[in-house]
C-alpha cells in the first residue's frame, strides 16, 4: 500500500510540473489577477473585484522571478503543494493515525481539480490551502496561540476572497466540541475577531497604498462595502460557465481552464476531478449527513475521540463498510470537517449569486480529507477493500492525466474522457 500511495503522490507531482509554463498566454481568468498584479507593481489602481492579497502574492512572484507564465503560476503551484502537506498533517491529527495522513496526501495529489488549480494563476487554490490550514488548526486545543493563529488565518483568507470568512466555521466547531464553553474559553475564542479584523484592514490598507489610492481605515471600509455590493448584484447566472451548487456533486459543468488544438491534436487543462475520489467523497458526505441526523451529534461527541476500535453491535464486529461505527469513533473530526464543507458552501446555498465550480474547491478539499480518514479506518478492517479503492483511484488518475497536464490527445480520446455532454 505504501508504494501505491507513493505512486499517487509522484503522479500528482508530475501532472503539476509537466509543461508547467504552458501556455505562455493567459488561460481562463488569469488576466484578472496577473494584470492587476502588474498594476500593483506599477502603482496603478486594481480593477478586479476581489480583495488585494491574492494579487499581491502574484506581484511578489513577478517582482522576484520576472513576468512570464511560469512565474505567474508559481504561487499556485507552491500553495497546491502546501495543501497536500498540510492536508496530510490535518488528516493524521484529526483521525489520530498516520494512515489517514498518507491517504490524504495521495488523494489530494492525484485529483485533477487540485492539479488544475496548482497550474493556473487563479485565487481559489489559495482558499483550498486556507481550508486545509483551518482543519490542521482545528486539531489543536483552544489556547491564546491557536486563537491568534485562527484570527490571522481568517484575516488572510478573507483578504484573498471574501468567501474566505468560511474558515471561521470549522474553527468555531472545533473549539465547541473540544470542551465545554467557559468564560476563559469564550474570551480566548473572541480574541480571533480583532486579530482577523486587524489583518484584513492592514492588508487592505497596504494594497490601496501600493496602488496609490486613498488608504485610511474609512477608505478601506468604503472599498470593502463597494465590492460587497458589487458581488451582491451578480445574480443573473448568464455566463455559460456558471453552475448551481447542487450540480457540483456530479459535476455537471467542469471548467476548461485552457484548450488548444493544432493539426488534430488537442491539449487541455480541465477542472474535472478524479471521479473515483469525487463521487466517493460526495456519496460519503451525503451518507454521513444522513447518519449524523440519525444517531445525533451527542452520541458522536460522547464516544472517545480517536478510538482505534469500531464499536461492536450485537456482539459482532462491525462490517468495514458500516458508517455508524466510523462516526462514533471519529465523531469530533467528522463534525469539524463537515463544518468546513458547509462553511465554504454556505455563500452559494444561501444566496442567488453567480456561482462557478471553482467555488466548490475549498469544500472539496475538506471532503477529500474526510474520505482519507474513512479509507484509513476501512483499511484497519479490510486491507483488501482499501487496496482496491486506491488502485481504482490510481487508474482513474492515469487515465485522466492528459487533461490535467496538457498532454496531447486526439478528439476521440478526449471525448472518451469527457463522456457527459456538458463536460
Amino acid at each position: 500500500m505504501a508504494l501505491l500511495l507513493l505512486a499517487l503522490v509522484a503522479l500528482g507531482l508530475w501532472m503539476r510540473l509537466n509543461a508547467f509554463g504552458y501556455p505562455q498566454s493567459f488561460q481562463f481568468d488569469e488576466h484578472h489577477f496577473v494584470e492587476n498584479a502588474r498594476n500593483y507593481l506599477n502603482h496603478r489602481a486594481d480593477w478586479n473585484d476581489h480583495p488585494p492579497l491574492g494579487k499581491l502574492i502574484l506581484a511578489i512572484s513577478i517582482r522576484l522571478g520576472g513576468d512570464n507564465s511560469v512565474v505567474w503560476r508559481l504561487p499556485s503551484l507552491l500553495f497546491g503543494l502546501v495543501t497536500i502537506v498540510v492536508g496530510a498533517f490535518a488528516a493524521a491529527r484529526l483521525f489520530r493515525g498516520r494512515a489517514a495522513g498518507l491517504f490524504a496526501a495521495a488523494f489530494l495529489s492525484a485529483d485533477g481539480f487540485m492539479v488544475a488549480y496548482s497550474r493556473a494563476a487563479l485565487l481559489d487554490g489559495f482558499l483550498a490551502t486556507g481550508a486545509a490550514l483551518a482543519l490542521l488548526l482545528c486539531s489543536f486545543e483552544l489556547s491564546l496561540v491557536t486563537a491568534v493563529a485562527g484570527g490571522v488565518l481568517l484575516g488572510l483568507a478573507a483578504s484573498i476572497k471574501f468567501s474566505g470568512v468560511a474558515v471561521a466555521l470549522p474553527l468555531l466547531a472545533a473549539w465547541s466540541v473540544q470542551q465545554r464553553w467557559t468564560r476563559r474559553r469564550g474570551v480566548l475564542a473572541a480574541c480571533a475577531i480583532p486579530v482577523a479584523a486587524l489583518t484584513v484592514a492592514g492588508l487592505y490598507q497596504y494594497g490601496l497604498a501600493v496602488a496609490n489610492q486613498p488608504h485610511s481605515l474609512i477608505d478601506v471600509a468604503n472599498d470593502i462595502r463597494r465590492l460587497v455590493s458589487h458581488h451582491a448584484e451578480l445574480t443573473d447566472m448568464k455566463n455559460p460557465a456558471t453552475s448551481g451548487w447542487v450540480t457540483w456533486a456530479l459535476p455537471l459543468r467542469p471548467l476548461r481552464l485552457g484548450t488548444s488544438e493544432k493539426a488534430g491534436v488537442i491539449r487541455m487543462l480541465s477542472s474535472l476531478g478524479n471521479l473515483a475520489i469525487w463521487w466517493t467523497a460526495v456519496l460519503l458526505a451525503l451518507a454521513t449527513l444522513a447518519s449524523v441526523a440519525s444517531i445525533g451529534t451527542r452520541a458522536m461527541l460522547a464516544a472517545p475521540s480517536g478510538s482505534g476500535r469500531a464499536p461492536a453491535h450485537g456482539g459482532r464486529a462491525a462490517s468495514w463498510w458500516a458508517l455508524e461505527p466510523f462516526l462514533l469513533s471519529r465523531g469530533r473530526a467528522v463534525l469539524v470537517i463537515l463544518a468546513c464543507v458547509v462553511g465554504f458552501l454556505a455563500p452559494w446555498v444561501l444566496t442567488h449569486r453567480d456561482s462557478y465550480l471553482y467555488h466548490f474547491l475549498p469544500s472539496y478539499t475538506a471532503l477529500v480529507i474526510l474520505l482519507a480518514g474513512f479509507v484509513a479506518w476501512v483499511q484497519a478492517r479490510s486491507a483488501r477493500a482499501a487496496l482496491v479503492f486506491t488502485v481504482v483511484v490510481l487508474l482513474v488518475a492515469a487515465y485522466y492525466a492528459p487533461i490535467w497536464s496538457y498532454l496531447p490527445l486526439t478528439a476521440p480520446a478526449l471525448r472518451a474522457r469527457l463522456f457527459l455532454p456538458s463536460w
